[in-house]
């Protein structure tokens, strides 16, 4: 008998949240490392990491009882089976590694692996030849590669997932940054509606590039993050207000009071977003932007529609010049 439509609908987002969280989870572990690195969420694969030396895929996989079979893994339901879907994204010409990740162990010929994580290739000779000819036959393939596939059991908390990332995500900033952050809760607001931002992205992309951008986090885009919520991290603000002294005396009581207005809101989930897509065009146009007059023109038609209505003509040009100003002193939003 099938679920309830608003019960399955219901697991199915918990699922994609645990998907969500464990990336984070991956996110930081990959940013310990300190090599470059990109993330993508829910496209290809559940969670893939792109490292100049090669891709990791990984689909995250729950279950409440019992175990995965290699049986059950390789059962084809509606399209692919598990491993079906996960092998397809094979290329003997690239360096790639594929994972199936799990809150329960792998059990093969009714017994438990214990460890954490195993490698298909190193399975027992029937085992290993049950998912070799199954790939072959549901994939029509005639060799199958198992050195780089692999099986990772990980304990996770399905009930309350977010607790876990959270504790993960305060203390690996502490240590990357030295310091507490300013904001332990709006940091993981911001990290974790990020990634669900990217996660959903479904329009259509057309490059690499595009796929980086519109469904990736890069090691800087989450170091900017971090240094977000850094408690001595440039804010911008004397500098704004250095600005506003320069303009017409009719304008500088607008301009002042918009200021403190955004210097009140600061802290909007939505708006840190948008600051930092600001920031990235100042990034990726700074030859083009030395005078903040010109910058204002030409930011103004590209992200104008973006806010809200309750923003004001000069709320909107606040929030440009502070993100100008901490991009010109070296700061990160």
């Amino acid at each position: 008998m099938g679920l309830p439509d608003d019960m399955a609908g219901s697991i199915s987002k918990n699922r994609f949240r645990i998907e969500l969280l464990w990336g984070i989870s991956k996110m930081i572990e990959c940013h310990k490392e300190g090599a470059d690195y990109t993330i993508i969420f829910d496209f290809k694969c559940d969670v893939e990491v792109h490292k100049e030396q090669g891709i990791e895929f990984y689909q995250i996989k729950t279950i409440k009882q019992n175990s995965y079979t290699t049986d059950s893994l390789c059962k084809v339901n509606k399209s692919n089976s598990i491993l079906g879907k996960l092998y397809a994204l094979y290329s003997p010409n690239h360096s790639i590694k594929l994972a199936v990740v799990c809150n329960k162990p792998l059990s093969v010929n009714r017994k438990v692996v214990e460890f954490e994580r195993c490698c298909f290739a190193e399975l027992d000779e029937v085992a290993l030849n049950s998912i070799k000819q199954n790939l072959c036959d549901e994939l029509k393939i005639e060799e199958v590669y198992l050195e780089k596939m692999f099986f990772i059991y990980e304990s996770m908390d399905l009930y309350h997932p977010e607790e876990a990332v959270f504790g993960r995500l305060i203390k690996s900033f502490e240590e990357i940054k030295n310091e507490e952050p300013r904001n332990p809760n709006a940091l993981f607001r911001l990290v974790s509606d990020t990634v669900k931002e990217k996660a959903s992205y479904e329009r259509k992309i057309d490059s690499y590039e595009e796929v980086k951008k519109c469904k990736g986090v890069s090691k800087s885009d989450f170091d900017r993050m971090l240094s977000t919520h850094m408690c001595e991290s440039k804010n911008g603000i004397i500098e704004t207000q250095d600005y506003i002294k320069t303009l017409p005396f009719s304008k500088q009581r607008k301009y002042n009071k918009a200021l403190g207005e955004v210097i009140e809101i600061v802290r909007i989930d939505t708006l840190k977003l948008l600051k930092i897509q600001i920031y990235k065009y100042i990034e990726e146009h700074e030859d083009e932007l030395d005078d903040l007059n010109e910058y204002l023109k030409k930011v103004r038609k590209v992200f104008d529609n973006e806010f809200d209505k309750e923003f004001s003509r000069e709320m909107k040009d606040v929030i440009y010049i502070l993100v100008y100003k901490i991009y010109s002193s070296g700061g990160d939003v």
